[in-house]
Order: C-alpha cells, then structure tokens, then sequence
C-alpha cells in the first residue's frame, strides 16, 4: 500500500514538469548564488581597461566600447570602489535579467510558471552564467540584448513610444558592444518578411549611432579589426579553412545548450561541420516556409539566431579570425534557447523538457564544482582582497621607476591592482589568441620562463610568487637578485643601488 501511495506520488510529480523544472531552476540557482558569493564577478584582461577608462585612466584604450566603465563611473556607483561597482553591476544585470524573463513568460500566457523555470535554466546554464556573471561588457549587453527580444518579440503594439524606445536601446547597443550592428541586416530582413517599414526607422538609429561612435573613437575595434591591425595567429588559414573551422566550432559551441564545452570541443570537425550545415539548412528551410507565421515567438526567436549567427561567421571571415565561442555567440545562444523551450512546452514534450533540463543542471553544476576546487580562477574577489592587503602594499614598497613589468604565477590575481604595469604569467601552459586558449609546449613554456629571468636581471621586472615552491625558489636565486619572502609571497627584484 505505501508503495502505491509512493508511486502515486512520484507519477503526479513527473505528470506536471513544473515540480521538476522548479527543482533543477533552485539548485542551478544555488550553485549560482554559492559561486558568485566566492568569486564575483569573472575577470579577463579587458576588465583593467575597463576598470582604467571608470576612474578616468589610459585614454588610449579606445579600442573598448565605452558604455560598461561609463555606467560604472555613474553616481552612486562612483561612491563605492572600483571592485564592488562591478560586483554590485553584477548582481543588478542578474536580477533585471530574471525580471525580462518572468515579463516575457506571463506575455506567452498558459503554462508561464513552466516557462519562467525553462527560461531560468538556460539563464543559470554554464555558457550563460560566464557571460552574465563578468565583470566586462559582455554582462551589461546581455541585458540590453535580451531587453531588446522581449521589445522585439513579445511587444505588439507600435505606438510612437515603442519606436522612441526601441531606436534608442538599438542606439545604446552599439556603445556597449559593437555586435550590435547585427540589428542592421537583421532588421532590413525584417522588413522585407513583415512588411513593417516602421523599423526603418530603427536600422537608422542604428547606423547613426555606429557613425557618431566612429567619430568620436576612429581608433575602434571594429575598424581596428578591419584594417588588420589586430594580431592574428602567426599561421594563417585559407578562406575554405577559416570557413570549415569557424564553422565547425560555431556547431560545437551551439551543442553547449546541451552539454559541457569539455566534451563538445572533442567531436570531429568532419562531423561537426556536416551537423552546422545541415543545421543552416534546416534553419533556411523553416524560414522561408514558414514566412507567412512570422510573429510566431519561435519565429522570431531562430530568425535572430539566424542572422546572428550569419552576421558573425560573415565577419570572423572577412578580418580571418577563429574567435568562435560561447562569449561571443551567446546571442544566438539565448535567442535559440528560447525557441527550443517554447516549442517544448506549447507541444507538452515532457520528457524532452526533463532530459535537457537535467542535461543543463548536470553540466553547470559539475562547472561550479570543478571552479571549486581551483586555485587559478580569475576571480574579481579574489583581486579585490590582494588590493586591500599587505602584499599589495609590499610590492608597492619595492617598485620603482625602471620597472615596467610584474611576472607572477597568480597574473590574475594581482593585475587589477597594477594596472598601469604589464602584468604577465610567468610560464604559462597556453596562450590566448583569439578567443582560444591554445596549448604550449614545454619548449615553449620554458621561453616564456626565461623571459621573466632575463627581465628580472635587467631590473626592468619584478617577479612576484605565491605559494612559490622549492624549484621555483632555486631558479630566481640569482646573484644580484634580491629576494623577499612575506606571507607566502615571495618577491625577486633588482636592488635599485645596483642598477
């Protein structure tokens, strides 16, 4: 009999997947919540100039969009410090990022518990909380994006107060990140498919913003990129093996709806580029025949991830990168989560909606729980007790002049604080090119070495250890070199009276 009553039960919770979406959206919500309080938000090297162009530094770094340190300079965030600005920046885009998300369900109607949990797993999903969770651009433009699908999908009426207000937030994009040009080609598609020419006037707001931005910053990334005066990898690839690579990744990246990046990246390109056309192609094909039904949500939602992504490979193509992953593809991301759950749910798939459901909890759970147990997480928390601490007052104590540059095995750590000195890894085992981290060698990673001993005996570096172990004690004994050992924090340099 209590068998029975227990069966009964269990039936009833599966029956209606709002108890387990509820289950899997709190314990995502946990691991984020838990991450978050440890680390804040992620930090990349981007994040010193950001945090240079908020207090009004280095004038020079044009090549950023301005709006994220812009916001970050505002009253009553420039009563705080620079850390807990984007701390508290954070944690702000995090919760109007859940407002859109309960706005855009009760906008579909039935079922809209079901859907602000569907909505909020993807939200919490690894590849999203990275993103959201950083203290870059990256996190503010996530919000204005997914404000803007909400304006775009699920507001019908055009009133003269929609466009004022859509043609500014397509203006406002474009200072944050420079992705947001995508609204042009996207919208003119639009036009033509709806037959609405009001959202001329937004694709105009548009370019006319992205030509006041080029007036005011000509040395922007965009035109930077253009004219090929970024750094590329030194081994270039032809146009057909861009394509096949760009294409291949943007396959695996997509499948990080689904699963772990750590397993996506080791399915054969052969594979992974014939799935990216067979995607296209389906993607084209419902498209067009489906033209006639386009203020359908889903719709809408795969005609953004579309010409996102389109736009995107367009461009990696034209300037010759491989900056292909969730960072920059999380728009299409997000727009092609929402589709996927709203197909799910209107067609009561229930057991599609738990398996991804716990696909997505699975994975993002074991992330947090890997980040745990690492010493080497870029952590904006981490930098921000290092800024407060002694340490940072020791090494202020030891700097001079002549020192240009800081090699540490903690870069992350330490680079906030010294933002106006080249902040290196000493011995680093990959290195970060267009958006890839890409493996060193052992050779390799002993040049890098030694490139921090030749600068240490030049006397134009410190080399600043933590925890440092014996081997690393042994090869920065040098003679001449003086040496500091404070709180497990060990410090080489170059008396200045020997200089």
């Amino acid at each position: 009999m209590c068998n029975n009553i227990s069966n009964l039960k269990t039936h009833r919770f599966f029956k209606n997947t709002k108890y387990p979406l509820a289950v899997l959206f709190i314990a995502l919500l946990i691991g984020t919540v838990m991450n978050f309080c440890k680390y804040g938000p992620y930090i990349t090297p981007d994040t010193i100039g950001y945090f240079n162009m908020a207090q009004g530094k280095d004038p020079e770094l044009t090549s950023l969009s301005p709006f994220y340190s812009y916001f970050l300079s505002l009253f009553p965030f420039s009563l705080i410090s620079i850390f807990d600005r984007a701390i508290v920046s954070g944690i702000l885009m995090f919760l109007l990022a859940f407002y859109l998300l309960f706005k855009m369900s009760r906008k579909i109607g039935e079922n809209s518990v079901n859907y602000f949990f569907a909505f909020g797993i993807s939200i919490l999903s690894w590849w999203s909380f990275r993103v959201l969770g950083s203290a870059h651009a990256d996190s503010h433009f996530y919000f204005l994006f997914l404000f803007w699908v909400y304006l775009f999908i699920w507001k019908n009426e055009r009133s003269t107060l929609y466009l004022i207000l859509i043609c500014f937030l397509s203006a406002l994009m474009v200072w944050v990140k420079l992705n947001a040009l995508f609204l042009v080609p996207l919208l003119a598609l639009w036009v033509i498919i709806s037959k609405e020419k009001q959202w001329i006037y937004v694709i105009s707001a548009t370019i006319i913003s992205w030509l006041i931005y080029r007036w005011n910053m000509p040395e922007n990334i965009l035109d930077l990129h253009l004219s090929n005066q970024v750094v590329l990898q030194a081994s270039q690839l032809s146009t057909i093996g861009l394509f096949y690579e760009n294409l291949s990744t943007w396959f695996q990246v997509n499948l990080a709806l689904l699963f772990s990046d750590l397993l996506t990246q080791h399915i054969p390109k052969p594979l992974a580029f014939t799935s990216a056309l067979l995607s296209f192609a389906f993607l084209i094909h419902y498209l067009v025949k489906s033209h006639n039904q386009h203020n359908n949500p889903i719709y809408k939602a795969l005609l953004i991830s579309f010409v996102y992504s389109v736009f995107f490979l367009g461009f990696e193509l034209k300037i010759g990168y491989k900056e292909i992953n969730y960072r920059t593809l999380f728009p299409q991301l997000v727009t092609l989560s929402l589709a996927l759950w709203i197909y799910l749910i209107q067609y009561n798939k229930k057991k599609s909606i738990l398996i991804i459901g716990l696909l997505i909890t699975s994975y993002t759970l074991s992330g947090h729980y890997i980040i745990w147990q690492r010493n080497d997480v870029a952590s904006l928390i981490t930098a921000k007790r290092f800024d407060n601490s002694k340490q940072k007052e020791t090494i202020e104590r030891i700097l001079n002049q002549n020192h240009q540059q800081i090699f540490s095995n903690s870069q992350e750590k330490i680079m906030l604080s010294f933002n106006t000195i080249d902040v290196l890894q000493i011995a680093p085992k990959n290195r970060f090119i267009e958006g890839k981290n890409y493996p060193l060698s052992n050779a390799e990673t002993e040049l890098e070495r030694q490139k921090s001993i030749q600068a240490l005996k030049d006397g134009s570096a410190l080399v600043v250890l933590f925890q440092p172990t014996k081997e690393d004690l042994e090869t920065y004994n040098i003679h001449g070199i003086k040496y500091l050992n404070e709180n497990n924090m060990a410090i080489f340099y170059k008396d200045r009276l020997t200089q």
